[in-house]
Protein backbone atom coordinates (compact mmCIF):
# COMPACT_ATOMS: atom_id res chain seq x y z
CA UNK A 1 0.00 0.00 0.00
CA UNK A 2 1.41 3.59 -1.04
CA UNK A 3 2.17 5.85 1.97
CA UNK A 4 -0.38 8.45 2.15
CA UNK A 5 2.19 10.85 4.06
CA UNK A 6 3.14 14.27 3.08
CA UNK A 7 6.19 14.38 1.62
CA UNK A 8 8.81 16.58 3.95
CA UNK A 9 10.84 18.95 2.27
CA UNK A 10 14.33 20.07 4.16
CA UNK A 11 14.11 23.54 4.17
CA UNK A 12 17.46 25.09 2.70
CA UNK A 13 19.73 27.01 5.44
CA UNK A 14 19.76 30.34 4.49
CA UNK A 15 23.18 32.28 4.26
CA UNK A 16 24.44 33.15 7.21
CA UNK A 17 26.00 36.76 7.79
CA UNK A 18 29.79 37.39 6.85
CA UNK A 19 29.49 40.57 9.40
CA UNK A 20 30.76 38.57 12.15
CA UNK A 21 31.26 40.52 15.83
CA UNK A 22 34.89 40.46 15.42
CA UNK A 23 34.63 42.70 11.97
CA UNK A 24 32.38 44.98 13.50
CA UNK A 25 34.34 45.42 15.92
CA UNK A 26 37.00 45.71 13.92
CA UNK A 27 35.83 48.62 11.53
CA UNK A 28 34.55 51.05 14.57
CA UNK A 29 37.91 50.81 16.45
CA UNK A 30 39.58 51.51 12.82
CA UNK A 31 37.06 54.54 11.99
CA UNK A 32 38.18 55.60 16.13
CA UNK A 33 41.67 55.67 14.97
CA UNK A 34 40.78 57.48 11.49
CA UNK A 35 39.24 60.14 13.54
CA UNK A 36 42.36 60.62 15.64
CA UNK A 37 44.88 60.20 12.97
CA UNK A 38 43.05 63.45 11.63
CA UNK A 39 43.09 65.79 14.56
CA UNK A 40 47.01 64.43 15.10
CA UNK A 41 47.79 65.36 11.40
CA UNK A 42 45.63 68.55 11.78
CA UNK A 43 47.73 69.71 14.60
CA UNK A 44 51.21 68.86 13.38
CA UNK A 45 50.25 71.07 10.46
CA UNK A 46 49.66 73.53 12.35
CA UNK A 47 52.49 73.58 14.67
CA UNK A 48 54.24 73.02 11.44
CA UNK A 49 53.11 76.24 9.98
CA UNK A 50 53.87 78.37 12.80
CA UNK A 51 56.80 77.04 13.69
CA UNK A 52 58.61 78.00 9.56
CA UNK A 53 56.14 81.20 9.27
CA UNK A 54 55.19 82.84 12.36
CA UNK A 55 58.58 83.27 14.11
CA UNK A 56 60.18 86.39 14.68
CA UNK A 57 63.87 86.67 15.12
CA UNK A 58 63.39 83.32 16.11
CA UNK A 59 60.37 83.41 18.76
CA UNK A 60 57.02 83.18 18.32
CA UNK A 61 54.79 86.16 18.94
CA UNK A 62 51.51 87.29 20.22
CA UNK A 63 50.92 90.78 19.56
CA UNK A 64 48.58 91.61 22.70
CA UNK A 65 48.15 95.18 22.04
CA UNK A 66 47.30 98.30 24.74
CA UNK A 67 46.79 97.86 28.14
CA UNK A 68 45.99 100.50 30.80
CA UNK A 69 45.23 101.33 34.46
CA UNK A 70 44.56 104.32 36.09
CA UNK A 71 46.33 101.83 38.72
CA UNK A 72 50.11 101.85 39.55
CA UNK A 73 50.45 98.49 37.74
CA UNK A 74 49.54 96.32 35.45
CA UNK A 75 49.97 92.66 36.19
CA UNK A 76 49.65 89.24 34.17
CA UNK A 77 48.12 86.53 36.03
CA UNK A 78 50.21 84.51 37.87
CA UNK A 79 52.03 81.32 35.98
CA UNK A 80 52.94 78.14 37.01
CA UNK A 81 55.75 76.36 35.07
CA UNK A 82 56.38 72.93 36.73
CA UNK A 83 59.51 71.49 36.88
CA UNK A 84 61.16 67.93 35.93
CA UNK A 85 64.27 66.51 34.37
CA UNK A 86 66.82 68.51 32.57
CA UNK A 87 64.11 71.70 33.44
CA UNK A 88 61.39 70.31 31.62
CA UNK A 89 59.07 71.65 30.45
CA UNK A 90 59.90 75.68 31.20
CA UNK A 91 63.15 75.80 29.35
CA UNK A 92 62.48 72.69 26.86
CA UNK A 93 59.18 74.13 25.56
CA UNK A 94 59.48 77.82 26.24
CA UNK A 95 62.96 78.33 25.76
CA UNK A 96 63.36 82.15 25.95
CA UNK A 97 60.46 84.48 26.59
CA UNK A 98 60.47 88.06 25.31
CA UNK A 99 58.31 90.77 26.17
CA UNK A 100 58.17 93.93 24.67
CA UNK A 101 56.72 97.16 26.34
CA UNK A 102 56.26 100.87 24.77
CA UNK A 103 54.89 103.13 26.85
CA UNK A 104 51.88 105.33 25.30
CA UNK A 105 53.98 108.33 26.38
CA UNK A 106 57.65 107.88 24.77
CA UNK A 107 58.88 110.34 27.01
CA UNK A 108 57.59 108.78 30.45
CA UNK A 109 59.80 106.02 31.37
CA UNK A 110 58.46 102.54 31.42
CA UNK A 111 59.61 99.26 34.33
CA UNK A 112 58.89 95.37 33.29
CA UNK A 113 59.89 92.77 35.45
CA UNK A 114 59.36 89.19 35.80
CA UNK A 115 59.32 88.41 39.69
CA UNK A 116 57.83 84.90 41.95
CA UNK A 117 54.15 85.70 42.41
CA UNK A 118 53.77 85.71 45.51
CA UNK A 119 56.50 88.54 46.15
CA UNK A 120 54.74 89.87 43.25
CA UNK A 121 51.70 90.13 45.34
CA UNK A 122 53.38 91.71 48.64
CA UNK A 123 54.96 94.30 46.92
CA UNK A 124 51.98 95.53 45.15
CA UNK A 125 49.47 94.76 48.27
CA UNK A 126 47.03 97.41 49.14
CA UNK A 127 48.17 99.55 46.08
CA UNK A 128 45.50 99.98 43.26
CA UNK A 129 46.55 98.26 40.04
CA UNK A 130 45.20 96.05 37.21
CA UNK A 131 45.51 91.97 36.70
CA UNK A 132 45.48 91.07 32.85
CA UNK A 133 43.54 88.14 32.36
CA UNK A 134 42.75 88.20 28.33
CA UNK A 135 41.34 90.00 25.61
CA UNK A 136 37.92 90.10 23.59
CA UNK A 137 36.89 91.14 20.66
CA UNK A 138 40.29 93.63 20.67
CA UNK A 139 39.97 95.15 24.39
CA UNK A 140 41.90 93.93 27.34
CA UNK A 141 39.86 92.24 30.42
CA UNK A 142 41.22 93.35 33.83
CA UNK A 143 40.99 91.98 37.51
CA UNK A 144 41.18 95.23 39.47
CA UNK A 145 42.57 95.51 42.82
CA UNK A 146 41.85 98.46 44.85
CA UNK A 147 43.64 100.31 47.43
CA UNK A 148 45.55 103.20 49.28
CA UNK A 149 48.85 102.45 49.09
CA UNK A 150 51.97 103.79 46.88
CA UNK A 151 54.41 101.36 46.45
CA UNK A 152 57.98 101.82 46.20
CA UNK A 153 60.37 102.74 43.00
CA UNK A 154 60.10 99.35 41.53
CA UNK A 155 63.95 99.57 40.63
CA UNK A 156 64.45 99.36 44.44
CA UNK A 157 62.29 96.90 45.08
CA UNK A 158 64.73 93.68 44.96
CA UNK A 159 62.11 91.12 44.15
CA UNK A 160 63.01 90.94 40.52
CA UNK A 161 64.39 87.38 38.53
CA UNK A 162 65.02 90.08 35.37
CA UNK A 163 64.04 93.75 34.97
CA UNK A 164 64.24 96.26 32.42
CA UNK A 165 63.70 100.42 32.39
CA UNK A 166 63.72 103.24 30.44
CA UNK A 167 61.81 105.11 28.05
CA UNK A 168 60.57 104.31 24.35
CA UNK A 169 60.72 100.58 23.89
CA UNK A 170 62.00 97.79 26.56
CA UNK A 171 62.30 94.57 25.67
CA UNK A 172 62.68 91.85 28.58
CA UNK A 173 63.99 88.62 27.99
CA UNK A 174 63.92 85.87 30.57
CA UNK A 175 64.76 82.92 30.54
CA UNK A 176 62.25 80.54 31.56
CA UNK A 177 62.12 78.14 34.20
CA UNK A 178 60.13 75.97 36.72
CA UNK A 179 57.84 78.03 39.66
CA UNK A 180 55.18 80.74 40.16
CA UNK A 181 55.86 84.00 38.12
CA UNK A 182 54.02 87.21 37.58
CA UNK A 183 54.82 89.99 34.86
CA UNK A 184 54.40 93.88 36.33
CA UNK A 185 54.60 96.19 34.04
CA UNK A 186 54.48 100.10 35.78
CA UNK A 187 56.02 103.38 35.10
CA UNK A 188 59.47 103.83 36.41
CA UNK A 189 59.18 106.07 38.72
CA UNK A 190 55.99 104.19 40.65
CA UNK A 191 53.32 106.96 39.50
CA UNK A 192 49.96 106.22 38.87
CA UNK A 193 48.44 105.92 35.30
CA UNK A 194 49.96 103.03 33.43
CA UNK A 195 49.40 102.66 29.54
CA UNK A 196 51.24 100.52 27.26
CA UNK A 197 51.28 98.69 24.09
CA UNK A 198 52.58 95.07 24.36
CA UNK A 199 53.61 92.18 22.85
CA UNK A 200 54.45 88.46 24.55
CA UNK A 201 56.82 85.81 22.32
CA UNK A 202 59.13 83.22 23.36
CA UNK A 203 61.32 80.13 21.16
CA UNK A 204 59.67 77.09 21.83
CA UNK A 205 62.14 75.16 20.90
CA UNK A 206 60.44 72.13 21.49
CA UNK A 207 57.27 73.06 18.82
CA UNK A 208 59.46 71.32 15.61
CA UNK A 209 59.53 68.27 17.59
CA UNK A 210 55.95 68.61 18.42
CA UNK A 211 54.80 68.81 15.02
CA UNK A 212 57.05 66.16 13.81
CA UNK A 213 55.91 63.99 16.37
CA UNK A 214 52.54 64.78 15.63
CA UNK A 215 52.85 64.04 11.93
CA UNK A 216 54.45 60.63 11.83
CA UNK A 217 51.56 59.66 15.18
CA UNK A 218 48.91 60.94 12.35
CA UNK A 219 50.74 58.97 9.47
CA UNK A 220 50.77 55.36 11.89
CA UNK A 221 47.03 55.98 13.23
CA UNK A 222 45.89 56.09 10.02
CA UNK A 223 47.97 53.64 8.27
CA UNK A 224 46.24 50.81 11.39
CA UNK A 225 42.73 52.56 10.95
CA UNK A 226 43.04 51.52 7.05
CA UNK A 227 43.87 48.13 8.24
CA UNK A 228 41.55 47.42 10.64
CA UNK A 229 38.62 49.14 8.04
CA UNK A 230 39.62 47.32 4.61
CA UNK A 231 40.72 44.12 5.81
CA UNK A 232 37.12 43.38 7.76
CA UNK A 233 35.35 44.59 4.71
CA UNK A 234 37.25 42.50 2.08
CA UNK A 235 36.93 39.01 3.69
CA UNK A 236 32.98 39.48 4.24
CA UNK A 237 32.52 40.99 0.74
CA UNK A 238 34.20 37.44 -0.54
Amino acid sequence: MASTQPDVLAAAPGPSSRWTAGRIVSVVVGAVLALMSVGALAGGGAALWADQTQRQDGYLTAHTGAISTSGYAVTSDSVELPGGPADWPATSVLGRVRIRVTPANPARPVFVGVAPAGAARSYLAGARYATLTGFASGHSIYVLHDGTAVPRNPGTAGIWVTQVSGAGTQTLIWPARDGNWMLVVMNADASAGVAVSAEAGATVPALTGVAIGLLAGGVILLAVAVALIAVPVRRAGR
